[in-house]
């Protein structure tokens, strides 16, 4: 591999486009498209992943790797994460513990199967990261500005499906989709996925677009982007919006010196978050999809949820170092639940919506001290970058909010949003100025 870094400080003139940054382009561009504009293939076959491997292969065919100065410090825990991971789940495969139990339920590709292919999603994702921070470090904008292209599409489309299924009009699939996540929203049925296969996967798409919008200070677009989380009923990504745009605040104030703009910023930042709340309570969005979802004695998924990482979390401390192995996690879980009397009956492998929970069961305290040295270096390429960096900053805390709700970490666009705080960070580390 071989580092990089601008010829001489200074703002950049945008560059001629190369292979790398043409495919970090496309990458960009095509990440929301999840579920849509895919290739079937035994699992959707996305668009941007034939361009991450296609980048590959170049890659591995000219025998070296491109990577901004700095970036491959900053992926080092995840590199070892991934190595240690796929190191342990080879070994529980070979000599699987007593509580392993693959009957019953249908899998993707069983124990060995769904390992691989996890491993395989989560080496395209860590590339992902390298390909986009590499550009990142030299036009920070420039990605941004594609990737607001691609939230642009995904919230337009978004946006058509759901007002087709509020008028009960035909709705316009778009190819590789056969039938979009529906939400039962007063006896009538919604669309609430956009590109996506589920609209949390897609809240979380727009949590990061809003952050990239307001780091852009497009902050018309952030609004947009805001008000487009309400059509994913996702009542998590919801709140770690509140958080993010408050944080944002907060950052913003604390930095001003006169006490009356300060207070002005802040009061904004909540008073946004307040507005929000008083213009939804009486249609009874608020109430059915943040306060029932959070407080409901309903015991369907509430229970569920908490069953399931009751028994991450058992599964933890019997298997404290390494864990069960990748995707293990379903396979051992009849023998840690404590609640849920019909998991004999489940006719799918259980995953634990906690992807905290999901990295500490399934790779152990090594895993997860790995991915939060990994958040730590992170966070401190971010703040290389302050003040510009306030709006990825108030992003982190949010995510990590966000995650305890979430069924993976391998999504792309997720690393990629990470790979554009790293390389932004790298840049004012290095005393280059973000350039157009």
């Amino acid at each position: 591999m071989t580092a990089f870094a601008p010829a001489v400080p200074g703002a950049l003139a945008t560059r001629p486009l190369s292979v790398r940054t043409a495919a970090a382009l496309a990458v960009l561009a095509t990440l929301p498209f999840t579920y849509a504009l895919t290739i079937r293939v035994g699992f959707p076959l996305k668009l941007y992943e034939l361009v991450l491997v296609a980048s590959a292969v170049i890659a591995f065919a000219e025998g070296r790797v491109r990577v901004a100065r700095g970036s491959l410090r900053v992926l080092a825990p995840m590199l070892l994460f991934a190595v240690w991971a796929m190191a342990g789940t080879a070994y529980r495969l070979v000599a699987p513990p007593s509580t392993f139990d693959g009957s019953g339920f249908s899998t993707r590709f069983g124990p060995v199967g769904d390992a691989v292919l996890k491993s395989g999603y989560l080496g395209l994702a860590l590339w992902a990261f390298l390909l986009v921070a590499s550009v990142a470090y030299e036009e920070p904008r420039r990605v941004a500005r594609w990737w607001m292209i691609g939230a642009a599409a995904s919230a337009t489309y978004a946006w058509v499906l759901f007002l087709s299924s509020v008028f009960a009009l035909p709705a316009p699939l778009l190819p590789g989709m056969e039938q979009p996540q529906i939400i039962n929203v007063g006896g009538r049925e919604l669309f609430r996925g956009g590109t996506f296969e589920e609209g949390n996967y897609f809240a979380m798409y727009v949590l990061c677009s809003v952050a990239v919008a307001a780091w852009l200070r497009w902050y018309r677009a952030a609004l947009a982007l805001s008000v487009t989380m309400l059509i994913t009923f996702s009542t998590a990504n919801t709140v770690s919006l509140a958080l993010f745009w408050m944080v944002l605040g907060w950052f913003r104030a604390s930095r001003e010196r006169d006490p009356r703009t300060r207070l002005l910023i802040a009061g904004g930042a909540v008073g946004a978050v307040a507005l929000a709340v008083i213009v939804l309570l009486p249609t009874g969005y608020l109430q059915a999809f943040i306060v029932d979802k959070l407080v409901s004695d309903d015991p369907g998924s509430k229970l569920d949820r908490l069953d399931l990482t009751v028994a991450g979390l058992r599964m933890a401390l019997e298997h404290p170092v390494m864990g069960v192995g990748f995707t293990q996690f379903g396979y051992h879980y009849r023998a840690y639940n404590l609640t849920d009397i019909f998991a004999v009956a489940r006719p799918m492998k259980a995953t634990v919506v906690n992807v905290w929970v999901e990295i500490l069961s399934e790779t152990g305290l090594v895993g997860l001290a790995l991915v939060l040295a990994f958040g730590k270096r992170l966070w401190q390429a971010a703040r290389a970058a302050i003040p510009s960096s306030d709006a990825f900053r108030a992003a982190l805390p949010a995510l990590a909010l966000s995650l305890l709700t979430y069924p993976t970490y391998t999504v792309a666009f997720l690393w990629a949003f990470l790979a554009l705080i790293a390389g932004e960070g790298l840049r004012a580390r290095d005393g280059v100025t973000v350039g157009a």
